[in-house]
């Protein structure tokens, strides 16, 4: 048996998983997650000290986790949450030198990939449809046929963004819905990609994770509601629309830690669903964790200075 520890540097949340690997099959076994809210430490297009300080703090809790856990092979990996600051190399050179920890700074494009095919393996749903990434900092958006990509693309917005430009409270009002929902069309008219008809969209991450568990929560859907109706995310947004005690604790019941997060994250899948004229969504529990590890075992990563052996 071998053991994998696999840590994903997300714009909102740090979060490590271990996976045991053996006889061709692989087994999660361990997950641990700290929400550090790193866009929140961006100045002026740079990640400021504080942010780099709660990275490493968190990178040396978990690399501390994983030794004594007996991992044979970690392997770091960040996305926009380092991807789009201007001082990445910085941040990854102290990083570096404080814990011996190598980070992979994934591309748009490894990104988009390494979803893709992790999914399509294992949880896509049909053979044409759309698979999207929401997460803190970007938002992927991939369009496949017949089980291939067609066009990808990466938005330089997520919940977390959306959440700190344009939300004054815990929930945005009207106006702000408003806002989040321009942005994110100007967005996607920005990146080029043309406005294909889809009928499924596949979600990754916890965004949509979250979405899924609060309609089941409210009764919207049951637990074996496998394509959620777009429709019911107006219905979703109805719910959330006011910035109340009691719509606070809808959210925090299923997941506190994206109170601010969920709805911003919401109105992103509905306005990329809406757009390409999406009719369900379908959520799986795949991400693009999964498709990291896959591509070390099969040796995908040319690399070996990016893999730290334990």
């Amino acid at each position: 048996m071998k053991r994998y520890g696999i840590v994903d540097i997300g714009s909102n949340t740090i979060r490590f998983k271990i996976y045991d690997y053996m006889n061709g099959k692989v087994r999660h076994s361990v997950s641990n997650k700290k929400t550090a809210g790193l866009i929140a430490f961006k100045e002026d297009g740079k990640l400021n000290e504080a942010g780099i300080n709660v990275l490493v703090s968190t990178l040396k809790k978990f690399n501390k986790h994983m030794e004594e856990l007996g991992v044979d092979e970690a392997y770091y990996f960040a996305t926009a949450s380092l991807r789009n600051i201007d001082n990445t190399e910085e941040v990854l050179d102290i990083v570096k030198n404080k814990l011996n920890i190598n980070i992979h700074v994934l591309s748009p494009d490894d990104e988009a990939t390494l979803s893709f095919e992790i999914i399509k393996e294992k949880d896509l749903y049909g053979n044409d449809g759309i698979l999207i990434d929401v997460g803190g900092g970007s938002s992927e958006i991939n369009v496949f046929k017949n089980k291939t990509p067609v066009e990808d693309v990466s938005l330089p917005i997520g919940s977390l963004v959306m959440y700190q430009e344009y939300v004054s409270l815990m929930f945005p009002d009207e106006n702000e819905k408003k806002q989040i929902q321009e942005r994110v069309l100007k967005e996607i008219k920005n990146s080029g990609i043309k406005k294909h008809s889809r009928e499924i969209m596949t979600g990754v991450g916890g965004s949509v994770r979250s979405i899924k568990r609060l309609l089941r929560y409210l009764n919207m859907i049951d637990h074996n509601t496998k394509l959620i109706p777009i429709s019911l995310l107006d219905e979703l947004l109805n719910e959330l629309s006011h910035n109340t005690k009691e719509d606070y604790n809808k959210v925090l019941q299923i997941k506190a830690e994206r109170i601010h997060t969920l709805i911003p994250g919401l109105i992103i899948v509905k306005t990329i669903a809406e757009y390409f004229d999406v009719k369900y969504l379908h959520v799986t529990n795949y991400s693009i964790r999964e498709g990291v590890l896959n591509s070390i075992i099969n040796g995908e990563f040319e690399a070996p200075e990016d893999i730290i052996f334990k």
